[in-house]
């Protein structure tokens, strides 16, 4: 959900005009956007969408890790596999996200 969140809010932003009105933001969300402020959150989100067609399990590690921001140890007890599968799959998915991202 957080995801979805995230890239709509980026969607709208990447829609306005420069000088348009900016809305203000509820503190929860700001703190949530400043976690990375220099990721772009819809080629993030359509990275996400094709890691998750590749291997489902990486894009979950993700979707918990960065917009859930659950530690090693909540996303493998979320998922229900071991810290070291879940740090395994973090690794290798921000790899494949960060080469499949740099093409766009």
């Amino acid at each position: 959900m957080m995801r979805r969140i995230l890239v709509d809010h980026a969607r709208s932003r990447r829609r306005q005009k420069r000088g348009g009105e900016e809305e203000p933001l509820p503190l929860e969300e700001a703190c949530t956007l400043a976690v990375a402020p220099n990721t772009n959150l819809v080629v993030l989100d359509e990275a996400l969408t094709a890691l998750a067609t590749f291997d489902g399990r990486k894009c979950q590690v993700v979707e918990l890790r960065f917009f859930g921001g659950l530690s090693v140890e909540e996303t493998a007890e979320a998922l229900e596999i071991s810290p070291e599968t879940v740090h395994r799959d973090w690794e290798l998915a921000k790899v494949w996200l960060y080469r499949k991202m740099k093409r766009k």
